[in-house]
């Protein structure tokens, strides 16, 4: 069991701020490291749940209610992207997850959409949770770009599946972190930079659904922002922030740290967003009117179209802290206009792997000349001496230097070429290597990079023959 020491700000008493109201369930490794940050940082008393077929992510997890799936199929090993070996494991699970969705109003389901698990275990729950009346709620975060194609597209497959059936679902993007500072030093960083946005909008979710507090929102309202998009290209469409102070901070500070989000860098998803989320949480000491001069501080920098939609609540009175967290949505399909917008790639704008520059078009006709090999010294002198000697001369011209020339114009080394010879003579000089099946990765796609496949060793790839 690992040891682990709460260090929020409402680590001192425990409050049970959602009792059998929202459930929040990890899956996979991104939503086992998410939920891992909502037990270390986050309120405690929330319902947490962790699954995933891999033993190395259930057994680094801190959160108590954490199973390990499959364990008859893969044996602790995890899918490694294959979604039908997921779907076969979360079928015979099927009692197990069952028992999960009953007694709770909202599922927030928090996963990588580029895994095999998470994404199948999602579809599932989905289903199970429309027969118990719950809503479900989806926060699925994309894949780097350097990732590959192949986890790209499985993502773009995972986001249309889920949208078919799920109440809301919220995208996030790795990429608006790829050219954070933190990002740049050491890429671990960037992942969990990631995983504690995707935990507190989780809990922002949680705050707003469960209505309590000064101002109340409910589940219509994230419905209608990140409710179906089903047929549409739109892939990401929400981008979170949060900021956490004193009370005694000026509300400019704060709203200014709150802006600097790494996710709100990129100027231009301002002209995506056309609606915002503000939840704010505090003390006894909150009052509505500080509220208010929040929000107001909050809406004079944002574009003036954006309507802004609040929740606050209470917390303890121990703490003298204020969080404040803003979810921007972007409700409108993808339209001509919008050529900034992230959308699914098609057979037509798919792009190739990287093949350096394009030749011009003259060019693609004409067949590329190659240069000519060099001929040796021994074999220009043979060439040459039919111009300088006579034709009568040629019967007189037995030198033995020529002869010697002529004969063997190569073989300068002729012990060293015959030792090579008696050595190498055996017919079989390539060992075989050559396996009957991939065993558990039959099922997968070959990693090709620049036309050569990774999987393959590199003696096979480059040609190269091992001398035996």
């Amino acid at each position: 069991m690992i040891e682990f020491t709460q260090d929020g700000p409402f680590a001192e008493k425990v409050d049970h701020l959602f009792p059998d109201r929202v459930r929040i369930i990890g899956l996979g490794q991104t939503g086992a490291a998410v939920c891992d940050q909502l037990v270390l940082h986050g309120r405690p008393g929330q319902d947490l749940w962790v699954f995933d077929s891999d033993q190395l992510t259930i057994e680094g997890s801190v959160v108590p209610n954490r199973h390990l799936l499959g364990g008859k199929l893969v044996r602790g090993l995890g899918c490694n992207g294959d979604i039908e070996l997921a779907r076969e494991i979360v079928v015979q699970e099927e009692n197990q997850l069952a028992h999960v969705v009953r007694g709770c109003d909202f599922l927030v389901l928090v996963l990588g959409l580029a895994g095999a698990t998470g994404v199948a275990l999602a579809e599932r729950l989905i289903e199970l949770t429309r027969e118990t009346g719950a809503k479900v709620i989806v926060v699925g975060v994309q894949p780097f770009g350097f990732e590959g194609w192949e986890r790209r597209e499985k993502s773009i497959e995972a986001i249309a599946s889920l949208r078919q059936e799920a109440d809301s679902v919220l995208i996030l993007s790795h990429d608006r972190l790829a050219e954070h500072p933190t990002t740049k030093k050491n890429i671990r960083h960037g992942f969990h930079l990631m995983h504690g946005l995707m935990a507190k909008t989780a809990q922002a979710l949680a705050q707003i659904v469960c209505k309590r507090g000064l101002i109340q929102l409910s589940f219509a309202d994230v419905r209608s922002l990140y409710g179906r998009y089903a047929g549409s290209e739109v892939l990401e469409n929400c981008w979170v922030a949060h900021v956490e102070g004193d009370m005694r901070d000026c509300p400019e500070d704060l709203v200014a740290e709150l802006l600097e989000g790494p996710l709100l860098a990129d100027e231009a998803i301002w002209k995506q967003v056309d609606h915002a989320v503000v939840a704010v949480s505090g003390t006894r000491h909150l009052g509505l009117s500080d509220v208010q001069e929040m929000v107001s501080v909050l809406k004079d920098r944002l574009p003036a179209n954006i309507p802004i939609a609040t929740s606050a609540s209470l917390d303890e009175e121990n703490h003298d802290k204020v969080r404040m967290s803003v979810l921007l949505a972007m409700t409108a399909p993808v339209t001509a206009g919008a050529a900034d917008m992230p959308v699914a790639p098609t057979k037509k704008n798919r792009p190739i792997a990287e093949t350096g520059p394009m030749p011009a078009k003259g060019e693609l006709e004409a067949p590329i000349a190659q240069p000519l090999p060099q001929p040796s010294q021994a074999t220009r002198l043979v060439k040459a001496k039919p111009a300088l000697v006579p034709v009568e001369n040629l019967a007189v011209a037995e030198e033995p230097e020529a002869l010697t020339l002529e004969a063997e114009p190569v073989d300068q080394t002729p012990k060293m070429s015959a030792r090579a010879k008696k050595r190498f003579v055996a017919k079989q000089e390539e060992m075989q290597f050559e396996s009957a099946t991939r065993g558990r990765f039959e099922k997968t796609h070959e990693t090709m990079y620049r036309g050569e496949n990774l999987d393959q060793p590199t003696f096979r790839r480059r040609g190269l023959k091992i001398k035996v």
